[in-house]
């Protein structure tokens, strides 16, 4: 794999860009800016928005983005499926109605894709509307945020399988048929956009090597930052956010946590806590481990802001999004080789790189930073400045306007598989 280049360009490459006229499917949230940065260099054709609703909009005159249509009807029915879905007997409650609703929300999409040269989706959402594109004759990405989806699946069963649990109220146990239209999308597409290089690994093993490119993707560095600065806190506190779930690697942290029975510490698990940890965490959790629940976007980042140490304990990520808002905080990060943190981070630099599913390395880790207080906020500060420089929302855009251009040349052939 060649080395990553820089795609900062000057003011004269990026007026060049306007040539290329994009349709943008988002749906992620480091993609919140990259429409309207479209939008300024006259690039954007239309933006079919997934997030919060399901809408479409286009750039009017001055460059600002209007509304053209939204889905009323789509969003009942979106209600009702997943309303009659909660309702049924747990039994019979198999998986939630992803499969149907990102379906028909794409049919009602693929209507409104204009000829463009660019159409830019996102897995799962995209596929009657990327061959509508084709059609047109544009050039089509579709992004993915994680790994191979059939990647993710097999981890998310290891995982069940090793802590002796049932995988069917697991985020990664996904339907087979919505598994099978994103292998349609990754068939119909000409670029597959991932995050990171063991997210292109996973790919390469399903045989898309060819088509996959790497685009590191950024975080809102204003609104993840460090706190004022202060004295330091008499309690190490370590915290995870992210779905509590054996696919996460909450299992090895909690594990590691009780072994370490550090005094004056205390480990925050922030997110959505799925049925299947409820034994373990009545067997390793205690008065040292607090469980917040889902929190809202001002307060997970405020919670960042209270804590020493940021700890991603996944066996399977693209480049988890939690690790660069927690980096953009400035805490250093204890993560492991399956997280993308080797795309983000130097070990030993920013914090440690563990290999995943190893409970002593990861107790370890914490072990350190817990005993050289210096050191780890020395750490924290050096993970602030590389977000900065490298992993902000505006770094994406660059990226992502770069493959554009790439793939608007002539021949349409990428010189490199990273941007």
């Amino acid at each position: 794999m060649t080395r990553p280049r820089d795609w900062c360009k000057d003011s004269t490459e990026a007026k060049s860009a306007n040539r290329v006229s994009v349709t943008l499917v988002q749906a992620a949230p480091y993609q919140q800016t990259l429409a309207k940065k479209l939008a300024s260099e006259g690039m954007l054709r239309r933006l079919i928005n997934f997030a919060p609703s399901l809408d479409i909009q286009e750039p009017n005159g001055d460059g600002r983005l209007e509304r053209k249509t939204d889905f009323p009807a789509f969003q009942l029915t979106k209600r009702l499926f997943w309303g009659v879905w909660s309702r049924l007997p747990k039994q019979l409650r198999l998986r939630p109605p992803v499969t149907s609703t990102v379906w028909l929300a794409d049919r009602l999409a693929s209507s409104w894709v204009p000829s463009c040269r660019i159409f830019h989706g996102h897995t799962a959402l995209s596929l009657a509307s990327l061959r509508t594109a084709k059609q047109r004759g544009a050039t089509t990405l579709i992004e993915v945020a994680a790994c191979h989806p059939r990647h993710w699946k097999n981890v998310d069963l290891e995982e069940c399988r090793r802590f002796g649990v049932h995988s069917r109220d697991s985020s990664g146990n996904l339907a087979e048929r919505l598994i099978r239209r994103m292998e349609l999308e990754f068939a119909s597409c000409d670029r597959i956009v991932v995050p990171s290089a063991v997210a292109n690994q996973s790919f390469v093993e399903r045989g898309w090597g060819e088509k996959t490119v790497v685009v590191q993707t950024g975080v809102d560095a204003d609104f993840f930052s460090p706190g004022p600065i202060s004295a330091p806190s008499a309690t190490f506190r370590v915290c995870f956010v992210g779905r509590l779930e054996f696919a996460k690697g909450v299992g090895y942290l909690l594990e590691a946590w009780k072994r370490l029975s550090l005094p004056r510490a205390e480990l925050v698990l922030v997110g959505e806590r799925k049925p299947q940890m409820e034994p373990m965490l009545k067997s390793y959790g205690g008065p040292s481990v607090s469980l917040t629940g889902f929190l809202p976007r001002q307060q997970v980042a405020q919670c960042y802001r209270q804590s020493n140490l940021f700890v991603q304990p996944s066996p399977n990520e693209g480049l988890a999004q939690v690790l660069l808002e927690a980096m953009a905080s400035g805490l250093p990060v204890v993560a492991t080789d399956r997280t993308g943190a080797a795309d983000c981070m130097t070990d030993g630099r920013e914090g440690w790189k563990i290999p995943a599913r190893s409970v002593d390395a990861l107790a370890d880790a914490i072990w350190w930073c817990y005993r050289r207080p210096a050191e780890t906020r020395a750490m924290g500060t050096l993970a602030r400045a590389r977000i900065e420089s490298q992993f902000t929302l505006e770094h994406y855009n660059q990226r992502v306007l770069a493959l554009y251009q790439e793939l608007a040349g002539p021949d349409r052939k990428l010189t490199d598989r990273n941007f």
